[in-house]
């Protein structure tokens, strides 16, 4: 079967049926309050009830949404023996057992997908239309995977002969157990990097981040019914101090699989090799910048950092947070941008009009209100710069203008809707501020000038890069057709999500030769 991306807004609106994909997402709002107000258990083979509970909070206005279990040391213990056990059964199923596993997870999330993406609004405040495309990449992650595996027939080819008398192959294997940690700005990071290590044969513990746990619990209970071995795949919920700590120090865990801030990242790397050499696959956020030229589009250039920017409450790590602007057109976007932000106001996100979110919790709204007496240090604040007195975590979308370019505002992301402009000469001094950043992540240019675009793609330093791109300036990765991938502090590895390189990362080479 040829793979096709799921893009089930996209496809409904282009069919006319726009009305009807709101309708299915009402009745999905209220079937999606049945997962609420319950408690979860950890799932490692059976359900594990521990002594010691965290909570679920909703951005919306900061109630409990659900209970889970604070894991003990003693569970994750059990869980990596588990695994370390099952592994290679899991494996020996072989690659086409393991796949057609995968597309039937796929078949089931794409039948569970309003539902899903409504229960996101109420754990990370995501708008309808950008849960709904959530959801899909991870459906769109799991079939790319599960067909790449195929096609590439589980990564074993003949090598030929060394000598006369030989027959050798090359074959590519599981390390064993990997430790899943994703972040809650995206289901489908969740769900991805679930079922990178699994299809390719590793078993898999997933550490939830603790703002999506109900949301990635069914969806491990998805896959168990869909045919992964419950030995294989362990859902424990808890803290960084305790499951973190112990799963990445531990011999049992083969590899790591992270999404999330470079501090925790880099940490996780260092003491992942402290006893022993294994695979540490991250990606650890970025400070994305466009470039505005003179012979930009202005109109395009203001609706696609505004998208950029501002999708989902600044809460992605290829958000619009920086834009390098030529000088003879630096007033023009600029007032541009104030027209285009100075309406646009947090809501619930349940609602079908709301654009901007909440942002996820509580630690995130008061890094905001921190920031708030430092942004004049950065700039001028143009738009936004306040928090909305009200329930939940609701922040107003803020442009600051006139950004120095050695602030912290340029050197540190924050992952809040906090934009800074900054004014350039030119196009190359544009593409060499961008290249001093330590991260390096997604980046966009607008530019009429296909020249201008060229020399952006020649020499610019960042993994995802665009050019006019309206619906988002620096977001909105598709799976199969914009490898996700961060250069520099950005990521470890240079292979990126969605690609044909992803999968061999979670394996290791075996030449195996028969003498006769």
């Amino acid at each position: 079967m040829p793979f096709e991306n799921e893009m089930t807004f996209v496809k409904m609106q282009n069919a006319g049926k726009e009305e009807e994909f709101h309708k299915l997402y009402e009745k999905a709002l209220k079937e999606a309050e049945k997962y609420l107000g319950k408690e979860y258990p950890n799932i490692v083979v059976n359900d594990v009830i521990e002594k010691e509970k965290i909570k679920d909070i909703n951005p919306i206005d900061g109630s409990e949404l659900a209970t889970f279990q604070l894991s003990s040391a003693d569970t994750v213990k059990k869980a990596l023996q588990t695994l370390s056990s099952s592994y290679r059964s899991w494996y020996a199923k072989g690659y086409t057992h393991r796949s057609m596993v995968m597309l039937k997870v796929a078949d089931r999330l794409s039948e569970e997908k309003f539902n899903i993406s409504a229960l996101l609004a109420y754990e990370n405040g995501k708008n309808r239309t950008e849960a709904m495309a959530d959801v899909d990449e991870a459906i769109d992650f799991l079939r790319y995977y599960a067909l790449n595996n195929i096609e590439n027939q589980g990564f074993a080819r003949f090598t030929g002969k060394g000598y006369d008398n030989e027959e050798s192959i090359s074959v590519m294997k599981p390390y064993g157990v990997f430790a899943v940690i994703p972040p809650f700005n995206f289901y489908a990071i969740t769900v991805g990097m679930v079922a990178g290590p699994l299809t390719v044969g590793n078993a898999v513990l997933l550490k939830p981040s603790s703002d999506i746990p109900v949301s990635s619990y069914l969806t491990v209970r998805i896959m168990h019914e869909c045919g992964v071995p419950k030995e294989v795949l362990v859902f424990l919920s808890g803290s960084g101090s305790i499951v973190g700590k112990q799963i990445v120090e531990s011999d049992l865990v083969s590899g790591i699989v992270f999404t999330g801030s470079r501090e925790v990242g880099m940490n996780i790397f260092r003491r992942a090799q402290e006893r022993r050499p294994k695979p540490v696959i991250t990606e650890m956020g970025g400070k994305d910048a466009v470039i505005v030229t003179a012979k930009a589009d202005i109109k395009k250039a203001v609706e696609g950092v505004f998208r950029g920017s501002f999708g989902f409450a600044g809460q992605k790590c290829s958000a619009t947070s920086l834009v390098y602007v030529e000088e003879t057109v630096y007033d023009s976007f600029v007032g541009g941008l104030v027209e285009r932000t100075k309406d646009v106001h947090p809501d619930d996100p349940r609602k079908r009009d709301t654009f901007l979110n909440p942002v996820v919790n509580r630690e995130a709204f008061e890094k905001f209100k921190a920031l708030v007496p430092e942004f004049h240090k950065y700039g001028k604040v143009v738009v936004g710069g306040k928090h909305v007195d009200r329930p939940g975590f609701y922040v107003e979308p803020t442009v600051i203008k006139d950004v120095q370019k050695d602030s912290d505002l340029v050197k540190n992301e924050l992952f809040l809707p906090v934009l800074g402009v900054l004014k350039v000469k030119n196009l190359k001094e544009a593409v060499d501020e961008i290249n001093k950043s330590e991260y390096g992540l997604t980046g966009g240019i607008f530019s009429e000038d296909r020249a201008e675009i060229q020399y952006y793609f020649d020499n610019v330093d960042a993994g995802v890069i665009y050019a006019n791109r309206v619906r988002g300036a620096t977001t909105g990765a598709i799976v199969g057709s914009q490898p996700f991938v961060g250069w520099k502090w950005s990521g470890i590895s240079g292979k990126g999500t969605g690609s044909f390189y992803y999968l061999q990362q979670f394996l290791r080479e075996q030449a195996q030769t028969i003498a006769h």
